[in-house]
């Protein structure tokens, strides 16, 4: 049975001010929160149905019916698991060398699904950090948590100030590109090893603070003119499959 202040509590983590208050965030389903446990994340609790905790051997969890999971669930259909996980710092350290290249920037992502999907992408190609602006949606967004389909747990996610940023990257002799509809060819590219790339926001690209401290500008291009911009989800993918 699950007491409904703890219910309240729950319900509470889907809002950015509450994860931040508390400190911790929601997964859910069983290959997310496996993913999570796993990993360097501590795990505060377990809710799970009784099948759950049987079938993994989870001494520690609570149990729970189907229908108390769906009062604190973020899903339209529950799964058998819900795990309140704490979260770990975000704040980039300037002591903290990266020499895995490239170095990917989010600058102002808003859409969850978006996130997730790019997360996702860059564990595929094996990045183990990712870089975003203030401007970006949570990562702790239990919409973004699902989309990344246990990815999230592997990747290291620091929040920064974009142009400085790139600025102390400038200063190490990284080079700056960012994807743009006026940017150059990337198949024809001749990039440099080093390199960090930018992704900007669905709507309005890069900022334009940020575009100033680039040295390139790269494009995808299209085919068929009549398609005036691409999913930055997908043009992600793309980019990152060229330079990996």
């Amino acid at each position: 049975m699950i007491s409904k202040q703890k219910i309240k509590f729950i319900s509470s983590l889907k809002h950015t001010k509450y994860r931040l208050k508390f400190n911790c965030f929601i997964a859910e389903g069983e290959h997310v929160v496996r993913s999570f446990m796993e990993s360097n994340f501590k795990v505060n609790s377990l809710f799970a149905t009784k099948e759950w905790i049987e079938k993994n051997k989870s001494s520690d969890s609570c149990c729970v019916t189907k229908r108390e999971l769906g009062r604190i669930s973020c899903l339209k259909n529950p799964s058998d698991v819900l795990a309140i996980i704490q979260k770990p710092n975000s704040k980039f350290e300037k002591t903290k060398e990266n020499t895995q290249f490239p170095i990917v920037l989010l600058d102002g992502i808003a859409d969850p699904g978006n996130m997730g999907s790019i997360i996702r992408t860059a564990d595929w190609f094996g990045l183990n950090s990712i870089y975003l602006s203030e401007q970006c949606v949570d990562v702790f967004n239990p919409k973004v948590v699902q989309a990344t389909m246990g990815s999230l747990a592997r990747l290291n996610v620091f929040y920064v100030d974009s142009s400085q940023f790139l600025y102390s990257l400038k200063e190490k002799k990284i080079t700056c590109y960012g994807a743009c509809l006026s940017g150059k060819n990337i198949y024809t590219l001749d990039r440099e090893a080093k390199s960090a790339i930018v992704f900007g926001n669905e709507s309005h690209g890069i900022s334009l603070e940020t575009q100033k401290v680039l040295d390139d500008k790269i494009l995808i291009p299209r085919k068929n003119k009549l398609i005036d911009s691409l999913n930055v989800a997908v043009s992600f993918g793309i980019i990152l499959s060229e330079f990996r």
